[in-house]
């Protein structure tokens, strides 16, 4: 009896202990780390499908040709989910696997980072934001305590705003930790502040808070949620064929750094987009010369290594790859969209798994290669 009275004591203290601890920091000893499916735990908003959804056309060599077995090995064992290439327009290749098909939808992660950046050019194009030189607290009062006049826009879309922030994944008592299992943005952004060595628009460092703050500036000067600009900029003119979700706080506040949940082939018409300046069919989508813009590396800035930023533009990654450059989307397990202009292409991988090297000077790694080598060879077939 005894021993089952200490064994009930030490359950009520870990309960108590754990129910005391703020509600991120549970959420994220409950779920332990991020999966492709964490929009199950979330409040949500709804980016409607096109009220004129289009179809994707399918090449008359789909399928036909495919990746090697060697990549499609190594496609298992990073448990991917959607492998999709389009050309001139067309699906020339589609993989399907755990459980996963074209009617799925799958988390982005960071993808959400580019979609946003679209969004600050849509707003741009339609004047509500005066210029990228502007600055942040014009348009985001919610940062209650960063100064006016030390953040412009450009530091936040090109992760050079060196905010005090740790971008950590592992610790659950981090602000990061808070942005994704937390309830309460607006809280978050009033814990934001700059570090006192004024880099500010000099030093790239990856910082998801800084696309959080782009959210709150489309949000805010354009008065609708980020989900419903979405739907209108986006998903109705590119003729999206299912909703899509956006994670949210408890008030609805979009997680703008991750969080957009839809299916590999509505992904890929964002890719289509950017490949074509913007286009999508006749209608320009978003300013042409704002993509150039988005799709360039902000090299006038160095990382904390010394290493000239050669990898980033706004809110979206760069690679050169068999001296091509493709911009990509990207998400923490593996989530990419690639836009290979040589070969008027776009490529799509979602899936659970990705192998990370932190020592890469160029924050890329073999497992990137491997999924635009993988699309290469699909692109490269005498049948397409």
């Amino acid at each position: 009896m005894k021993k089952l009275v200490k064994i009930l004591i030490v359950f009520a203290v870990v309960a108590i202990a754990y129910l005391s601890l703020p509600y991120h920091v549970q959420m994220g000893l409950k779920h332990n780390f991020a999966d492709v499916d964490d929009y199950k735990l979330f409040k949500s908003n709804v980016i409607h499908k096109s009220t004129h959804p289009e179809e994707w056309k399918i090449s008359e060599t789909y399928n036909k040709n495919k990746p090697s077995n060697e990549l499609l090995n190594f496609f298992d064992e990073r448990k991917t989910c959607a492998f999709l290439v389009i050309k001139n327009n067309k699906i020339v290749y589609e993989r399907y696997a755990e459980d996963y098909n074209k009617e799925t939808i799958s988390g982005s992660f960071s993808m959400a980072k580019t979609v946003t950046a679209l969004l600050i050019g849509k707003m741009i194009e339609l004047g509500k934001i005066h210029s990228l030189e502007d600055d942040v607290k014009k348009y985001v009062p919610e940062l209650t305590q960063i100064p006016s006049g030390k953040l412009t826009i450009k530091d936040v879309i090109t992760m050079s705003a060196d905010i005090d922030w740790d971008e950590s994944y592992w610790n659950i008592f981090s602000l990061t930790a808070e942005s994704y299992y937390g309830n309460d943005l607006d809280a978050l952004m009033g814990k934001l502040k700059l570090r006192p060595d004024n880099q500010q628009g000099k030093l790239f460092e990856y910082q998801s808070c800084c696309t959080q703050i782009l959210g709150y500036i489309i949000k805010n000067v354009s008065g609708k949620s980020l989900a419903e600009c979405a739907n209108e900029y986006l998903w109705t003119p590119l003729g999206a064929e299912s909703d899509a979700l956006w994670s949210t706080d408890k008030k609805g506040m979009e997680k703008s750094f991750c969080c957009i949940n839809a299916t590999a082939r509505d992904f890929a018409r964002l890719g289509q987009m950017v490949l074509q300046h913007g286009r999508w069919d006749s209608t320009q989508v978003i300013d042409a010369a704002y993509i150039t813009q988005m799709t360039t590396p902000a090299s006038y800035l160095k990382d904390e290594r010394g290493n000239t930023c050669d990898w980033y533009g706004y809110q979206t990654w760069i690679i050169n790859y068999k001296n091509e450059s493709i911009p990509y989307f990207r998400g923490i397990l593996g989530q990419f969209i690639f836009v290979l202009p040589k070969e008027n292409a776009v490529i799509v991988r979602l899936g659970k798994k990705i192998k990370k090297d932190s020592e890469d000077p160029h924050y890329q790694n073999n497992d990137i290669r491997n999924y635009i080598e993988a699309g290469l060879q699909v692109l490269n077939s005498k049948l397409n």
